[in-house]
């Protein structure tokens, strides 16, 4: 009996010391200069306590959180290590917090070999829960010992400020370049408005806000023109007769005529749906929601362009849009190379760029590609453009600016360049529906409609276009004023089948195909001089809705 009272006696005596040892108000101090940014006071503060009582918990915590802050990764891993044990399954979620602290902050084959330390822990929650980080890791590892070229030049003081620049977008002939700049002022609430910036003489001019009723007192974001620049489409929220939290508007791209309507309830929905772009072909606009019927998180969906509205839209499917977040879709004026951002493909943490492409506008998205390190890293990368030479490419990123985010440029190395957009693609890209492009190069022999050989390499490059497309165009001839009306009216017919015999001829399907001849009746210049009938003498083509 005596030895079970004394057994008693060292127990509680041991316990009421361990919890003496548990010093609350030093503890709460060290609490107070951590939140004070008092690291160095904290950490003695914490050290003592450790000294004195090294079972407890939480002074290590607070210690390797510390750490953390002041990116000493490595004390912060070896502090927890005093507290979890590699070889107990008791202790799996900590060992996974070791290796995030290091994947999150771009260590990689440390995180790798404390995600493995945890498989071996417990085979069956590595595969549910650390498979992709283990895989990221992987590719992250390879991808950082084989670096990309990657030389970013900020676009200067004209463009970005202390303020934050974020989301390019630019016009398919490269010469304007949009941005939405978070706005600023002491004693004002932060708002978002769209600035775009023209380029003259291959430099970027200062930066105009645009006007009302584009920009308000509300925010706006995400702004993308037509490759036509006809029409711009952005994204707004919590607008009156809006349909979801945040919607898609669209209008006329006119300084003096601005009005916007929204997209309707075929595209828009009751949930976020943002960050819009529009394909070169004039027949659909890729966007981003968090919409029930994705494939988790946010996916990039499209609507097609009809003559009456939108289309419903539909899912762009599981080759791009995985369990988690994609965002920011831009589709290049090639119409065959998909940018977008995400943070379900395997990559380097968090949102990382990526490319899909294709062949032709019929066939399917192909398996993505990650843009490579240093492109991406262990940051959030998002809100990539690339301009119609196919290998400039703008974004917006915190390192090395003016402010919080600037604007940059680079050129893309060269297995994730686009298609250059050719001049006669690029006249394709920028027209409007029904009007006249003329094909400069295109000659026949002397009051003939046999086509010159130099001819060819246009129409091969019309060819090359319509055939990954699927507009519709009418071939049309046209004639100057010499000779009599139903001569040059038969000549006109005759040059017009001449280029659609060989379009054909080189693979261009009959059904996408018209030619018409309109003899002298439809002039673009003076007739009353060689010049003016020169211009006359024509063949052109015309894009069909």
């Amino acid at each position: 009996m005596k030895k079970f009272i004394l057994f008693i006696l060292v127990v509680c005596c041991s316990s009421q010391l361990y919890a003496q040892n548990r010093d609350y108000k030093k503890y709460d101090k060290a609490i107070k200069y951590y939140q004070n940014n008092e690291f160095e006071k904290s950490k003695k503060t914490l050290v003592k306590m450790i000294e004195k009582n090294s079972a407890w918990k939480k002074p290590f915590l607070l210690l390797s959180n510390i750490y953390l802050k002041e990116s000493d990764y490595y004390k912060s891993a070896k502090t927890l290590l005093n507290i979890y044990d590699l070889e107990n399954p008791d202790d799996i979620l900590g060992i996974e917090q070791i290796a995030n602290n290091f994947y999150f902050n771009g260590f990689y084959s440390e995180a790798l070999y404390y995600y493995n330390t945890s498989c071996k822990l417990d085979s069956i929650y590595c595969d549910s829960k650390l498979k992709s980080f283990i895989d990221n890791c992987n590719f992250s590892i390879g991808a950082v010992s084989s670096p990309v070229d990657f030389e970013p030049v900020n676009l200067g003081e004209k463009i970005n400020t202390n303020m934050s620049e974020i989301g390019p977008a630019i016009t398919s002939d490269n010469s304007m370049l949009v941005f939405t700049r978070r706005v600023e002022y002491e004693g004002k609430e932060p708002q978002e408005d769209f600035y775009y910036s023209l380029n003259v003489d291959d430099k970027w001019q200062e930066a105009i806000s645009f006007p009302s009723p584009l920009n308000t007192n509300d925010n706006e974001g995400a702004l993308s023109f037509s490759n036509n620049q006809t029409f711009l489409i952005y994204t707004a929220c919590n607008r009156s007769g809006g349909f979801g939290s945040c919607d898609l508007y669209y209008g006329i791209n006119d300084l003096n005529n601005l009005n916007f309507f929204n997209l309707g309830g075929k595209v828009n929905s009751r949930y976020w749906d943002s960050q819009a772009c529009f394909s070169s072909d004039r027949r659909y606009i890729y966007f981003v929601s968090n919409r029930p019927g994705g494939y988790g998180g946010t996916d990039i969906w499209i609507t097609e362009i009809l003559k009456d509205g939108f289309s419903e839209a539909f899912n762009a499917g599981p080759v791009i849009n995985t369990s988690k977040d994609e965002m920011s879709p831009f589709l290049h004026p090639d119409n065959l190379s998909l940018y977008f951002s995400s943070k379900g493909h395997v990559g380097m943490g968090d949102f990382d760029l990526f490319l899909s492409t294709r062949e032709s506008v019929g066939d399917q998205w192909r398996s993505v590609r990650n843009l490579g390190y240093p492109i991406n890293n262990h940051k959030s990368q998002n809100s990539l453009v690339v301009s119609s030479d196919g290998k400039t490419a703008f974004y917006n990123s915190s390192d090395n600016g003016f402010g919080s985010d600037d604007i940059f440029c680079f050129e893309l190395p060269e297995n994730i360049q686009a298609n250059e957009v050719k001049d006669l693609e690029l006249d394709i890209i920028l027209s409007k529906i029904g009007e006249e492009i003329v094909l400069e190069n295109v000659h026949f022999l002397n009051n003939s409609f046999i086509l010159n050989n130099d001819s060819l390499s246009e129409l091969n490059s019309l060819a090359e276009y319509l055939i990954k497309t699927d507009i519709r165009v009418v071939i049309e001839g046209h004639t100057d004023s010499n000779g009599d009306e139903y001569s040059n009216q038969v000549l006109s017919e005759r040059r017009a089948k001449s280029v659609y015999d060989y379009l054909l001829k080189v693979g261009v399907s009959p059904d996408q195909l018209l030619y018409e001849g309109y003899g002298y009746s439809r002039p673009i210049a003076d007739n009353s001089n060689e010049k003016g009938r020169a211009l006359n003498r024509r063949t052109s083509f015309v894009i069909l809705e």
